[in-house]
């Protein structure tokens, strides 16, 4: 239903766009229109009688300055017809105008208003797309543009929200269904992102991590080269998430998005460590020979952890 609410408001925003656009131009037109054939009949009217007309030039000078500004007091038609033709031209310029401002404002504040809801259609490469949003998005882009890399690249939020999540100028938004699909995959550019990160959806309880893992299907269908690091709440499911087309699976609980963000950017510590996490949710521990004790992935957590403070 959501979606589409979403299709019908994003059809109907383009359609008056263009609409829009039209009558722009029939506006600008009709301007030109009355303003080559006011030139005409003020300088038939006015040629031979008025001292300031003597040829199609200045007639065409005069009522320019007419439509666009009160008038010039040099300028002045002295038969009655001219007068007639100049006040004619001096009323229906103002509403032209009017309008024509109007317009104007009104696509600049629809552009606004669409990029604020996440309707707009972005043209990007290579940037970093978030799929979803949770607690831990905040913490993501913190993280991102401490990095070098990262401090100036374009970051877009896929999320099914009303509005933009965070005020980043360099974040953008598109409003999107949960999971993805549709006309909101190419507003994204998501063919084009170079890295994408896969919150999982808090609300969904039971299917949190199936959703996850459709939408990390999705985003390979739809990018055969991009790095896509997925969010994981249970760990009996990495196993899916890993098969729908994750590169990186992340299931650490509180410092989660820390590590979403530095694999993100491509700190190999943090790879590691998910690598060894991996190993050992997918091993069971059933040796119970005495050896020399090695540090635990959580122990390797909490150091990692303790050294990004």
């Amino acid at each position: 239903m959501v979606t589409s609410r979403t299709s019908l408001l994003a059809l109907f925003m383009r359609l008056m766009a263009v609409a829009r656009y039209r009558f722009i131009v029939e506006l600008t037109g009709i301007f030109i229109l009355m303003w080559v054939a006011g030139a005409a009949l003020v300088y038939y009217f006015e040629s031979g009688h008025s001292a300031r007309i003597h040829s199609f030039g200045e007639a065409f000078y005069g009522i320019l300055v007419t439509m666009t500004t009160s008038g010039d007091s040099a300028v002045q038609p002295i038969t009655v017809p001219g007068r007639v033709v100049v006040g004619i031209a001096l009323i229906l310029s103002k509403l032209l105008t009017a309008l024509l401002c109007a317009l104007a404002a009104a696509v600049l504040i629809e552009r606004k208003v669409k990029e604020d809801m996440g309707l707009k259609m972005h043209k990007l490469s290579q940037h970093v797309v978030i799929i979803g949003w949770n607690l831990k998005g905040p913490q993501i882009i913190r993280n991102l543009r401490s990095e070098a890399r990262f401090a100036h690249a374009p970051i877009l939020v896929m999320a099914d929200l009303d509005h933009k999540p965070i005020d980043d100028p360099l974040m953008l938004f598109t409003r999107a269904s949960y999971p993805i699909r549709g006309e909101s995959l190419d507003r994204a550019c998501l063919s084009e992102a170079a890295t994408i990160v896969v919150l999982a959806n808090y609300a969904e309880k039971q299917n949190a991590d199936a959703l996850t893992a459709v939408n990390c299907m999705v985003a390979r269908k739809g990018n055969r080269d991009a790095r896509i690091i997925a969010e994981l709440l249970d760990p009996g499911q990495r196993v899916y998430i890993e098969s729908a087309g994750a590169d990186l699976v992340v299931g650490v609980g509180e410092v989660g998005g820390f590590l979403l963000a530095e694999a993100a950017i491509g700190n190999d510590q943090a790879r590691q460590l998910l690598a060894a996490m991996a190993d050992g949710e997918r091993q069971p521990m059933v040796d119970h020979t005495p050896h020399q004790a090695s540090p635990s992935p959580s122990h390797a957590l909490h150091q990692t952890a303790c050294s990004a403070k």
